[in-house]
């Protein structure tokens, strides 16, 4: 690939988060033996996510298996942090370990980028350890932590996602302490498998029903 086509594909996936899915990024399966490691799918309904993602900050979608929800949104956190400088994102999941897998699919992802599409010299370099995987030269890291009201206080991040939130305990406490977190712009996605309690209510704006 010659400069100029390099130069070309990165402004365009910098600037289109479901090309730079579709044509980037893979995704692992353990339960496809035959072929575990495959190309992120281009399915209707995860176009529409990634279009709705980009549009507004603040999202809550109940989701079933299989529905590569998670690593649909990991992707977008992704493509948000490896295109841009100063980015904070933090991975929240209801164990500290469970969030470190979130992290190490967001790893997975960076380190099986497409090179025949997007340049290697224009993937940013990156560091990884337990819950934490950064990007030095951008000053940008995708960051682990467990559910807590907590846990989050003390940050400003440029987004949140938490992953199966509908099962949390403190899923309320967590909403509500890192909220004013994103005050000014940030960005929050909770996906879960639907169960009753908090995110079913967030989800079906009834935070006034009992």
């Amino acid at each position: 690939m010659d400069a100029a086509k390099a130069f070309e594909n990165y402004m365009r996936y910098k600037s289109d988060a479901w090309a730079f899915l579709t044509e980037c990024v893979y995704t692992m399966d353990q339960v496809k033996k035959d072929e575990p490691i495959r190309r992120f799918p281009d399915k209707e309904y995860l176009r529409y996510f990634t279009k709705m993602w980009v549009s507004y900050p603040l999202i809550a979608n109940p989701k079933a298996r299989r529905m590569t929800m998670s690593w649909t949104t990991i992707g977008l956190y992704v493509w948000d942090t490896i295109f841009n400088r100063a980015r904070h994102n933090a991975f929240v999941s209801r164990k500290e370990e469970d969030a470190n897998e979130l992290v190490k699919r967001a790893l997975f992802i960076v380190e099986n980028l497409d090179k025949t599409r997007l340049l290697g010299e224009l993937i940013p370099s990156f560091t990884f350890k337990y819950n934490n995987l950064e990007f030095p030269e951008l000053r940008s890291k995708i960051q682990g932590f467990p559910q807590g009201a907590d846990q989050l206080r003390s940050f400003t991040f440029s987004g949140i996602f938490g992953d199966e939130s509908a099962f949390w305990e403190y899923a309320e406490k967590f909403y509500s302490a890192s909220f004013p977190t994103l005050d000014g712009g940030g960005r929050m996605t909770l996906v879960s498998s639907p169960a009753p309690g908090f995110f079913k209510k967030l989800c079906f704006d009834a935070m006034d029903v009992p």
